[in-house]
């Protein structure tokens, strides 16, 4: 049977763009594993905000320019299309969640689609609580009234510990093994914190550079913590006004203190990790200061993440000596991607790209 040398050209062609998109780590192997790729092409995904916060539309290749390890790139392939995404929840019901599980669940519903297109582009769900350890509350399901029903009766306070970490690396993990769709991304609602994980800071900060899986980060103002009335009986009596569980007022301090008022070194770790873990996704962060708040900012999320722009390029580099620490040859090696819109002063206000800033391959 004769084949077109056109279709052999395509195979080739697709086999190498999705070698750069597929995992190739499990979450069971050690954090110091790389990924080793030989690399033809590079495809970036990219999602953009304008300077009103909304997901930016009708962006052209011309306004991109693109570089890798600092030498700019010709962009291929521009494109931008719906994608149908399997999204990963990871919702956080530990203890210092217990008063924003209000929160976590309005977060967890607002990531549904907003536009109703969930059965034309199979969109798929996956639910994880994180306490003690994490688990999965529901395999990946397209069925968004089951899960407007479930969602709220399955996301509950644990007055547990924080094993947020262990939680990215399941959630990874389950990704890779029951995810039908080729996007993924992964929705944490959280204050950031972790006191109880296996897998530390930096451990997850490699699986996620490894993982072809954006991250985002969903955090709560004050304004979401439910009022005393809510909490266990036990915590409510700290709380009332016979001072009970107080410590002294001191003469230059207005307000008296209660013993279970503070800020513990997990919560103030918080923003950190979060900026840590998601950047290195090409995800962020983002805080709800308000009950209003909610709903918009995840659902543009979950916007850009369906409707992300993807540029594809071939690598061109400048081979110099390793005594500059560059790439030579067969080299193993880490390349940095810079990405920036062109011109500036057109794109004033627009949000930093959101797009994974690195990738290893072999030369």
């Amino acid at each position: 049977m004769t084949v077109k040398w056109a279709e052999v050209f395509l195979i080739v062609l697709c086999s190498m763009i999705l070698e750069m998109g597929a995992p190739v780590a499990h979450a069971q192997v050690s954090a110091q594993a790389r990924i080793v790729a030989n690399v033809e092409l590079v495809q970036v995904p990219v999602i953009i905000f304008d300077d009103k916060g909304a997901v930016a539309t009708g962006l052209k290749k011309s306004d991109f320019r693109l570089f890798d390890d600092g030498v700019e790139q010709n962009i291929l392939y521009f494109e931008r299309e719906r994608v149908p995404v399997s999204f990963v929840i990871l919702a956080d019901l530990s203890s210092s969640m217990t008063r924003k599980i209000p929160f976590v669940q309005e977060a967890a519903l607002s990531i549904l689609d907003p536009l109703q297109e969930a059965q034309q582009y199979a969109d798929e769900y996956s639910v994880f609580g994180i306490g003690n350890r994490s688990r999965q509350l529901l395999p990946f399901t397209r069925d968004q009234q089951d899960l407007e029903r479930r969602l709220p009766l399955l996301l509950t306070a644990t007055n547990e510990s924080t094993a947020l970490f262990d939680g990215i690396w399941l959630g990874v993990s389950k990704a890779r093994q029951e995810a039908e769709n080729q996007h993924r991304a992964m929705i944490i609602i959280t204050d950031g914190g972790d006191n109880h994980s296996r897998y530390n800071l930096a451990e997850t900060t490699k699986l996620l550079e490894e993982a072809d899986v954006p991250a985002f980060a969903v955090m709560a103002g004050p304004s979401f913590e439910l009022p005393a009335i809510f909490l266990p009986q036990e915590k409510r009596r700290n709380r009332s006004s016979t001072g009970k569980g107080s410590n002294p007022q001191s003469p230059n301090f207005p307000l008296s203190v209660r013993a279970d008022d503070y800020i513990g070194p997990a919560e103030r770790r918080g923003p950190h990790n979060m900026k840590v873990l998601t950047e290195a996704t090409g995800g962020g962060v983002f805080t709800a200061r308000d009950e209003e708040d909610l709903p918009r900012i995840v659902r543009t999320i979950g916007l850009a993440v369906r409707y992300r722009y993807v540029l594809t390029y071939k690598p061109i580099r400048v081979a110099v000596s390793r005594d500059k620490r560059q790439d030579v040859a067969g080299d193993h090696s880490s390349h940095k991607i810079h990405l920036e819109l062109y011109p500036k002063e057109e794109f004033r206000g627009y949000s930093a790209p959101y797009y994974k800033r690195a990738y290893h391959s072999v030369q």
